[in-house]
């Protein structure tokens, strides 16, 4: 499994390293882009995928059944939409549970300032970066490569959707929301395992996404009939594992059989 972890932590920060220096030669002194934080975000996202795809074409290895590229049906893809909608709620109200007991640090909080937008262009950046650039590239490295390589290592599909998704939650850097992580994470390696395909997954995280970019752009004391009280309304959290529950079944109905990784 050495390759498999050295592979994906390797393209991790590859892209990290290149998307910095890239913005410390585009800085100017007299002041920073405003824009240029989330463009950049974008590009050290994307560059991920560039060591990745190197090393599996140097190991002549097929390209789209490494990285679970295959098509799904348009059922399997409205399920994970519904999936998606009702974990993101459930996750939602967890992460204001758990900040009961460890409130996010303000530095961090205002680190996540660059999900906010006032122009379309940023709004544009912000949306491609959150929804479509970031969700596309975790889930083709975390649950089509990474996890692939553990499956088809361990033969034990239980140990490589939990190290895929602990995996997924360290390289978050970000303790706080860990547990919700973890659980995404978790959720996210099923739908890879049972379809064959991160077009679930990327749905999944894509509207999960789109739940915390909206949250961070609403005006505060907007969403009162969402979270009356700071805490997501108990009939949203039923109708939120109704659907949940709904899309799963639906899902595993449509896929029977598991489609195991053999890479």
């Amino acid at each position: 499994m050495r390759f498999a972890f050295t592979a994906t932590i390797g393209s991790m920060f590859f892209g990290g390293f290149l998307g910095a220096m890239i913005v410390l030669v585009l800085i100017k002194p007299d002041g920073v882009d405003l824009d240029l934080p989330r463009w950049a975000i974008i590009l050290s996202e994307a560059l991920i995928l560039v060591p990745l795809i190197y090393i599996i074409m140097r190991r002549q290895l097929p390209l789209a059944a490494t990285l679970r590229l295959q098509g799904v049906t348009p059922v399997t893809l409205r399920d994970a939409v519904f999936i998606g909608l009702g974990v993101s709620v459930l996750i939602d109200e967890l992460d204001r549970l758990v900040a009961l007991l460890f409130p996010l640090p303000e530095n961090i909080a205002r680190g996540m300032e660059f999900l906010t937008f006032t122009t379309p262009f940023e709004a544009l950046l912000v949306v491609g970066g959150a929804v479509i650039v970031a969700p596309l590239v975790e889930e083709v490295v975390f649950r089509g490569f990474f996890q692939g390589q553990l499956e088809a290592g361990y033969r034990d599909v239980t140990k490589a959707v939990l190290f895929s998704a602990l995996l997924f939650t360290v390289l978050h850097f970000n303790p706080w929301w860990s547990l919700q992580i973890y659980l995404l994470g978790m959720v996210l390696g099923f739908l890879a395992w049972r379809t064959g395909s991160i077009w679930p997954c990327f749905i999944v995280h894509a509207v999960n996404n789109s739940l915390a970019l909206w949250f961070a752009n609403v005006a505060e004391g907007s969403v009162s009939w969402y979270a009356p009280g700071g805490h997501v309304s108990p009939l949203w959290l039923l109708a939120a594992a109704l659907i949940t529950y709904l899309g799963f079944k639906s899902l595993i109905f449509q896929n029977p059989e598991p489609i195991f990784s053999d890479r």
